[in-house]
């Protein structure tokens, strides 16, 4: 299947937006333009292009520094390329740190346009890299076999300079789901170990005598680790994340699993989907967007529009075959279908009404829930928050842990 190739250019400037449009038309990238950060993301959510170029100065001096942080706030895998004629090194400094692939000065583009075509390449190929690994990654997950060829494959994308933050999020995912697959080296506990680390969670979390066997031997084993003195090393702090995760995700799949499976497994799966996704788009329905950015600002959640397109894309895909086997699809599950909510699109008014079952806990710590899951597989990942050292990292990860086996305890 030949993939899109859809640019969007984002500049007040007419005659200059036009001027870069035509130059990449030629190169043969279909081009839509925006004259400022408003229609800028109108257009994302309507047009779904694949990279965004953005000046700094529109409407007011570093609006384009703003677009770029709402931008990857709502969709993290959707690489960002800023050019601006007037943007100090500061500015550019925090472009990238905000999401920004790379910055251009408008003043020196003629002498480096060929190093954006590069650029452009590089952000396309790896698109049809991924896309390539996250079949295989399917492929060898649903029939087993050797994972060593993918993951160093992937392992070595990862050193790629050029790659994205967002896509190297996506990698780390997939290395996740094979580190699960395995069962990744956990380090065992003798039965009195284990009792003391049991006692020591309990005095912060009570619900640990509900919780089962294996998420409270996986909780010890990774209470223990966290305690030692070499937490803070890039090994022991990447068992300490998958420990605290597997923990989670046992939970998680005991309580809710055959909740999930029944809902995939329906005949209803694809029109369940398509409520919250526009084929014609190949992006989320613009209404439930615009209600997915008010309940993640009202309840300050963790869910975001790439995520939530990411998983309806797959179920749609997959069908009843569709398996959510990380963290942050069960995330988006449990938000969609896990409560009583309701948003009007353009036709009719859509209601959802807990398909997936889930009892004994109310529609907002649903939400809760929903959003902890995410923002652990996020904080797993080590390029989602690269300003956290390791041991702040997994005391974050703890953190989330701990706050979704609370809830997820309470679940029947």
């Amino acid at each position: 299947m030949t993939m899109q190739r859809c640019i969007l250019v984002v500049d007040d400037n007419r005659q200059y937006r036009s001027a870069v449009a035509r130059n990449l038309t030629l190169e043969g990238y279909s081009v839509i333009e925006a004259e400022d950060s408003r229609e800028g993301m109108e257009m994302i959510q309507t047009q779904n292009p694949q990279v965004v170029i953005t000046d700094l100065d529109m409407r007011t001096h570093d609006e384009g520094l703003t677009f770029i942080q709402d931008v990857k706030r709502r969709y993290p895998s959707l690489p960002i390329i800023m050019i601006s004629a007037v943007g100090t090194f500061d500015e550019g400094a925090l472009a990238k740190q905000y999401g920004a692939l790379f910055v251009l000065s408008k003043s020196r583009i003629d002498a480096e346009i060929e190093t954006l075509y590069q650029r452009l390449d590089h952000i396309y190929s790896h698109f049809k890299t991924m896309r390539d690994l996250h079949a295989q990654a399917d492929a060898v997950l649903a029939q087993g076999g050797d994972f060593a060829p993918l993951r160093d494959a992937l392992n070595q994308l990862l050193i790629d300079q050029n790659l994205d933050t967002g896509l190297k999020s996506e990698v780390f995912e997939l290395l996740d789901r094979l580190d699960q697959q395995t069962k990744a080296d956990s380090t065992l506990l003798d039965e009195a170990e284990r009792k003391q680390m049991l006692d020591l969670i309990r005095r912060e979390m009570p619900e640990i005598d509900q919780l089962d066997t294996e998420t409270q031997s996986m909780l010890s084993v990774a209470e223990r680790m966290q305690s030692s003195p070499s937490a803070s090393t890039l090994s022991v702090a990447r068992n300490i994340s998958f420990s605290y995760s597997f923990a989670v995700e046992n939970e998680v799949k005991l309580r809710i699993g055959r909740k999930v499976t029944r809902l995939i497994n329906s005949d209803d799966v694809e029109k369940l989907a398509l409520d919250f996704y526009d084929p014609q788009l190949r992006n989320l329905d613009i209404f439930f967007n615009q209600y997915l950015v008010r309940m993640v600002q009202l309840q300050n959640l963790e869910l975001n529009s790439d995520i939530c397109r990411q998983v309806m894309e797959r179920m749609i895909q997959h069908g009843s075959k569709y398996k959510p086997d990380g963290l942050k699809a069960l995330g988006v599950i449990v938000f969609c279908w896990g409560r009583n909510h309701e948003f009007a699109n353009r036709k009719k008014k859509i209601q959802i009404k807990n398909p997936l079952g889930i009892k004994n806990l109310p529609d907002e710590k649903v939400s809760e829930l929903a959003s902890q899951l995410i923002l652990l597989q996020h904080l797993r990942n080590p390029f989602i928050h690269p300003e956290f050292n390791e041991r702040e990292k997994t005391e974050s990860l703890r953190a989330a842990a701990f706050a979704c086996l609370r809830l997820i305890s309470q679940v029947v």
